[in-house]
């Protein structure tokens, strides 16, 4: 009996042997079968959406056309902007006033902010830009650069290529229209030390400027009279014997103090501009010195 039972233990152990062979070989071939044919992965998609869900991303009307670009500043250009002066004291919020020319009718345009030109509207005037307004949308305007050289900021050396031509050239500038003028604020600065440093030629220069007053006395302007002196001056910047100055920005020249205030301004480089309303042979006109 223990032979038998020996016999036995030994043909299960190699039974058990046998098993174990086959197996890790049965392991290797599906490891190799594997590694020669190896599975594709699957490609990621994105979840398919119902049309209908894109409703709540989206507006219910679409968004209107965005209009042409252009279409003012092809008809309008900002040639200058002044300051409105109030009476010397006055706290008054400052009120910028638009030069426009209208480069299809060859007009000038004097507005501040909320007046008509033609069928345009100024909705604003800032110290280098004017928005327009047609009624359909609005449009922004840029100082146009003018007869000198770089006088609108990022102008290029010379002239603009739309510039208007000139019909005089003087110490101080350029005369560009009948009554006006595009000046140099260096040059007029130069001039203006030039009177600080010879008081009998500064005193010439106000006295030139006659009190003009209405039937009460009270002064109502100041006429000029080139026979006392700076008559050079006078006439480069377009004034003749005998006109009479009512108002310089739409303040009233009625004394002596205001004309100092304007000056002032004009050194403290807050004039962009400067309008004249003169009275030439009894009829009233405009002067504009556009300050480059």
């Amino acid at each position: 009996m223990r032979w038998m039972a020996l016999a036995l233990a030994v043909l299960a152990g190699l039974l058990v042997v046998q098993l174990a062979v086959r197996l890790r070989s049965l392991g290797a071939a599906k490891t190799a079968a594997v590694r020669e044919n190896p599975v594709a992965p699957v490609p990621f998609q994105w979840p398919a959406i119902a049309p209908g869900l894109w409703k709540v991303f989206r507006a219910a009307t679409p968004p209107p056309a965005v209009p042409a670009a252009g279409s003012l500043a092809s008809r309008y250009r900002l040639a200058g902007v002044f300051l409105i002066l109030t009476d010397p004291g006055e706290s008054n919020p400052e009120n910028r006033c638009a030069i426009l020319d209208d480069v299809q009718t060859q007009q000038q345009y004097l507005a501040a902010e909320g007046e008509q030109v033609d069928r345009v509207r100024v909705v604003s005037v800032a110290s280098d830009h004017v928005v327009l307004s047609d009624g359909a949308r609005e449009e922004t305007l840029y100082l146009a650069a003018g007869t000198l050289d770089g006088a609108a900021p990022g102008a290029a050396a010379g002239p603009a290529p739309d510039a208007p031509p000139i019909l005089e050239a003087n110490r101080f500038g350029n005369r560009v229209g009948e009554t006006r003028w595009e000046f140099n604020r260096d040059a007029i600065l130069e001039y203006y030390q030039e009177m600080m440093d010879n008081p009998e030629r500064l005193a010439s220069l106000f006295l030139a400027m006659e009190a003009d007053r209405d039937g009460a006395g009270k002064v109502a302007g100041y006429r000029l009279n080139t026979d006392v002196g700076e008559r050079d001056f006078y006439t480069q910047v377009g004034l003749q014997h005998g006109d009479v100055v009512r108002k310089v920005n739409s303040m009233r020249m009625t004394s002596q103090r205001r004309a100092e205030y304007f000056i002032g301004e004009f050194v403290q480089g807050r004039l962009g501009a400067v309008v004249l309303d003169i009275e030439r042979n009894g009829q009233p006109t405009k002067l504009v010195y556009l300050i480059k």
